[in-house]
C-alpha cells in the first residue's frame, strides 16, 4: 500500500468519520467512539483512495466479483468496480440484503454473483463480523468461494478470529488502534 495515500485516507477518516461521545452500536453494545466510514466512502476522494487500496489487496486474489451487505458496502463495491475497470481488470459487483425480499424475485442478492467462483466480501466497519458473514453465506449459496474479507476499519472486537475459524482471509485497511488517540483507546 502506498504510504502517502494510506496516510491521506487515515486523515480523512479521522476528520470526516470519527466521532466521540456515547454511542449504541448495531450489536447493542455501547462505545465511547463511533466511526461512520460512509462519511468518507461517500466523498469522491475518499472512495477513490479506498477503492485503490482495496484493488491493490485484491490483485493477487484473482477475484471476479466483490460484494457485501447493503448499505455499508454499496459505495465500496461501486468504487472497486470502477477502479478495477480503469486498471483493465474489471471486477463485477453484488449487494446482499440482510433478509430476503418479500416481493418480486424474492432475492437476497442483487447484482452479478451467479457464475462467479472467487469473490471478496467488502465492509466499511467490522465489529462482530456479522454483516460480512451474512454476505459470505449468501455468496456461498451461489457456490462462490469467499477468498477474502476486506474492511476499511476493524474495531478489533473479535471478528478476525471468527473469519479465521471460517477460513476467510481478513484484511482491514486500518485497525481502530491506528485511528483512536492513545488516551481514548
Amino acid at each position: 500500500m502506498d504510504t502517502a495515500q494510506r496516510d491521506e485516507l487515515r486523515q480523512m477518516l479521522l476528520n470526516r468519520s470519527m466521532r466521540f461521545g456515547e454511542f449504541v452500536l448495531s450489536s447493542g453494545a455501547t462505545s465511547n467512539y463511533y466511526i461512520d466510514v460512509r462519511k468518507t466512502s461517500l466523498h469522491p476522494a475518499g472512495l477513490k483512495m479506498i477503492a485503490q487500496l482495496f484493488c491493490e489487496v485484491l490483485e493477487a486474489d484473482n477475484v471476479t466479483a466483490v460484494g457485501g451487505l447493503t448499505l455499508g458496502a454499496d459505495p465500496l463495491v461501486a468504487g472497486v468496480m470502477l477502479r478495477s475497470a480503469e486498471l483493465g481488470r474489471p471486477i463485477e459487483g453484488f449487494l446482499v440484503r440482510r433478509t430476503t425480499k418479500d416481493h418480486g424475485m424474492r432475492g437476497q442478492v442483487e447484482g452479478n454473483l451467479a457464475g462467479h467462483k472467487r469473490i471478496a466480501i467488502l465492509d466499511d466497519v467490522i465489529t462482530s463480523g456479522e454483516s460480512s458473514l451474512i454476505a459470505a453465506e449468501a455468496a456461498e449459496s451461489y457456490k462462490a468461494e469467499v477468498v477474502r474479507v476486506l474492511a476499511v476499519v476493524d474495531r478489533e472486537q473479535g471478528a478476525s478470529q471468527i473469519f479465521q475459524q471460517r477460513g476467510y482471509p481478513f484484511t482491514p485497511l486500518f485497525s481502530i488502534g491506528e485511528l483512536l488517540p492513545a488516551e481514548r483507546g
